[in-house]
């Protein structure tokens, strides 16, 4: 797993998870702004490609986000998302094939979440982007290099 300096992969999915909920799946360029400045001065380094990837995820839960926002529990549902990426990534060490696709879908479809063709759409650009975070090797403050488990 990529493991920053002082960051965690779970700790930046969660960030993110978070800042899509608190911008109601809407912000300008002054937020991504603050939401980078934020994450680094909580000990990530992010690299070009990392801010790539991490708007690449930003955007996938926006969609995402937008699609079920209609839903009363929308931050539970954000974060069960986040949480269930988290675990499946970690447990495939972000590789899969089309059946563990269909188990996530399965696994977050029990925890009540329904999904349409548009939403599983979008999950799917959280989860690659998230993979990408997750492989990504990250050279952390001080110049050590990332770790991967």
């Amino acid at each position: 797993m990529a493991k920053q300096a002082f960051g965690s992969f779970e700790d930046l999915i969660e960030l993110a998870s978070k800042f899509v909920d608190q911008q109601g799946g809407k912000w300008d360029h002054t937020a991504w702004l603050e939401f980078l400045s934020n994450i680094q001065r909580k000990g990530f380094y992010l690299s070009n490609d990392m801010q790539s990837y991490l708007g690449s995820m930003l955007e996938s839960m926006k969609k995402l986000y937008s699609s079920v926002s209609s839903t009363a529990e929308i931050q539970n549902i954000m974060l069960g998302i986040s949480e269930n990426t988290i675990n499946f990534i970690k447990k495939t060490q972000g590789t899969w094939d089309h059946m563990g696709w269909e188990l996530f879908i399965k696994d977050l479809q029990k925890r009540g979440l329904s999904l349409t063709e548009e939403t599983t759409t979008y999950l799917g650009g959280v989860l690659e982007a998230a993979k990408e975070l997750y492989t990504f090797p990250v050279t952390g403050a001080g110049g050590r290099s990332g770790t991967k488990k």
